[in-house]
């Protein structure tokens, strides 16, 4: 008697057309899927993934997510549910060993379920050289670190060269400020995106499975910013409630309206590496921001002179960060210097009702007050800068916050490992801080 041959149908909505034409381009290496939270794109995703698996023999899948803990509870179950709304069983299509983390097909193709968290003894990923994969898939890729999504792609190498495949990457994620923007989203809107790689938005209209109408009716009685995300999809809107300032706020800061008067310089300072040297002149809250690449520190001293000289800025109203080589650019020039790991400035009762961690946190916090006060305007010198100090400011989060710590912004590292960069601008724009809070009070005299 012949065994019974079962038919598997790939049943693929519109979105998920554009996402399997980009898979099957021999161009395309890394795709990166953006939907909202809770409307099946890991479950669309797992579509694809199933059906290649299944038609390809002998090919392996890296799956990966930040914690196992989530690749468990969410991303394993669900290609469990879709493997079963195909009709596969466990034992006959399919095993799965939690102990080993893996899940192998009976055509000899497996994938491997590997959790990708930082770990500070590994900080350069090196437990990932040992993989041998055909393609890879990254849920919650916000999470993830981008220096690993690289070595991953150089290891896209089992198989290919057999089937004549090409080894890529499907990314998911949520909207997020982070490499993501940088890689995809910004350079899609500014017609600049790679050609091997591919954006797939999508909005709710883009979901066959929901009432449009019933949904729409709902984001219109939402507040502004969940009109923007979900129902126009402005992707500038993330749903980080730990931001210390609004995406709007810091647009108007190159519109804003503010006399200024007292003129002060900071500078966060940088030598021959890949961060820049910031340089920003204020007067008042009116700032001209200058950046510049792979500086000595005796030609950024001379800019800042140069700087003081055309416009009447005294030296003791310069500052400059003296971390790394910033405190050589110091003594050069005899200013003020600002130490980031610093006491913040308060006084003891002023510590029982809001501390710090150090001097930079609270000096982040306190540029929140004038941000959103439209009480300050930034003027650049050079364009690229203001999408640069957008992204900046926008990323500076809130971290713990619902810790009873004393109160500080995530770390510089932190930061980095969103914008692959050090937030050179936003750390001079927040130095001017210090002139604020080291200001001596206003004396009041009263005649009696």
């Amino acid at each position: 008697m012949s065994e019974k041959i079962r038919t598997i149908t790939a049943n693929f909505t519109p979105k998920q057309k554009i996402l399997w034409e980009a898979f099957i381009n021999p161009q395309i290496t890394e795709i990166l899927y953006w939907w909202w939270a809770r409307w099946w794109k890991s479950r669309w995703v797992w579509e694809i993934i199933s059906f290649t698996c299944i038609t390809i023999p002998g090919i392996v899948r890296l799956v990966w997510r930040r914690e196992w803990d989530d690749l468990r509870k969410t991303t394993l179950n669900t290609i469990l549910k879709v493997l079963n709304s195909k009709g596969m069983k466990e034992w006959r299509e399919y095993k799965l060993n939690m102990q080993t983390k893996e899940l192998h097909f009976y055509n000899g193709s497996k994938l491997y379920f590997v959790p990708l968290k930082d770990i500070p003894s590994d900080p350069e990923f090196n437990r990932l050289w040992g993989y041998e994969i055909t393609y890879w898939y990254v849920d919650e890729a916000q999470e993830v670190n981008r220096k690993a999504i690289n070595i991953i792609l150089s290891r896209c190498t089992e198989k290919v060269k057999e089937y004549n495949l090409k080894g890529k990457v499907i990314m998911t994620c949520n909207p997020m400020k982070c490499h993501l923007y940088n890689d995809f989203i910004r350079p899609q809107s500014e017609w600049t995106l790679s050609k091997d790689r591919i954006f797939i938005p999508a909005l709710y209209k883009d979901n066959p499975f929901i009432d449009h109408k019933k949904y729409e009716e709902g984001l219109m009685r939402a507040d502004k910013i969940t009109k923007e995300r979900l129902l126009y999809g402005n992707r500038e809107y993330d749903e980080d409630p730990t931001k210390l300032y609004e995406y709007d706020d810091i647009c108007d800061l190159f519109s804003n309206s503010w006399e200024g008067w007292e003129k002060y310089i900071t500078a966060d300072i940088a030598r021959l590496w890949n961060d820049k040297t910031v340089v920003i002149l204020r007067e008042g809250f009116i700032w001209r921001v200058f950046s510049f690449t792979k500086n000595r520190t005796t030609e950024t001293s001379n800019i800042i002179r140069w700087l003081q000289e055309q416009y009447w800025v005294k030296n003791s109203h310069t500052i400059c960060d003296e971390d790394w080589v910033g405190w050589w650019v110091v003594d050069q020039l005899g200013c003020k210097w600002f130490v980031n790991n610093s006491s913040p400035i308060l006084s003891e009762e002023e510590k029982t009702i809001r501390n710090y961690k150090n001097l930079k946190d609270q000096c982040y916090f306190e540029l929140e007050n004038i941000i959103s006060s439209w009480k300050m305007k930034l003027i650049v010198t050079n364009d690229n800068d203001k999408e640069t100090i957008i992204e900046e400011l926008d990323v500076i989060k809130q971290k713990n916050p619902d810790k009873e710590w004393k109160l500080q912004i995530i770390t510089k590292e932190e930061i980095k490992k969103l914008i692959n960069r050090s937030p050179d601008f936003a750390d001079s724009i927040a130095m001017r801080m210090w002139f604020e809070l080291n200001k001596t009070p206003d004396v009041q005299i009263y005649f009696i």
